[in-house]
């Protein structure tokens, strides 16, 4: 073990600890299954002392998911010194580029939430809120008129988003850059609908 593994933490230091691994493991190899005997040994700490800081292995993968949800909610927040069209495509290629990074953490969030998990269901709600806002305050600053046909467009863009996204990482058949530019041109395209 190493000293840091070995020494005495605080809770939350244990706790960030081995979330740091789980986000090791989630870069290195985007898409392994991360399971609590893998992030366990990553942390170089037993299974049980991830447990005694989780409580459960669902309470583990929603930390995760929970941390790895504010890093893209991070990333993907529009820069106010770029001119709109670029904060726009900037934004989602950023959001994109994160759930590539960790595919299996991005599909088990949806699939998590559409079970019906409440604690996942909330806070993937709370992901698409602030993912629309910034969606729907770029588009009214290239000067689009924001009337309730072209909010409504731009929340059925973030769910065709979401299922494209869910699809490609189950059956990769077009390259990361082609999947990103397909996800950038349908927004306009959607858009092109509302008048």
């Amino acid at each position: 073990m190493t000293q840091t593994s070995s020494a005495r933490l605080r809770p939350d230091e244990r706790r960030a600890q081995i979330l740091q691994a789980a986000r090791r493991l989630l870069v290195a190899d985007p898409h392994r299954e991360l399971t609590v005997e893998l992030v366990a040994a990553e942390a170089q700490v037993s299974p049980a002392l991830l447990f005694h800081y989780f409580g459960s292995k669902k309470k583990f993968q929603y930390a995760v998911i929970e941390q790895a949800a504010a890093e893209v909610m991070l990333r993907t927040a529009p820069d106010p010194s770029l001119p709109p069209d670029e904060q726009l495509r900037s934004g989602i290629r950023a959001f994109v580029r994160a759930v590539l990074e960790a595919p299996q953490l991005y599909r088990a969030t949806l699939l998590m939430s559409a079970a019906g998990d409440p604690a996942v269901r909330a806070l993937h709600s709370d992901i698409r809120q602030v993912f629309s806002t910034w969606v729907i305050a770029a588009v009214a600053e290239r000067g689009t008129d924001i009337t309730p046909t072209v909010q409504l467009a731009c929340h059925g863009w973030q769910g065709y988003v979401e299922q494209t996204l869910l699809t490609w990482i189950s059956d990769p058949t077009i390259s990361p850059d082609e999947l990103v530019a397909l996800c950038e041109r349908s927004l306009d395209a959607i858009l092109a609908t509302t008048t």
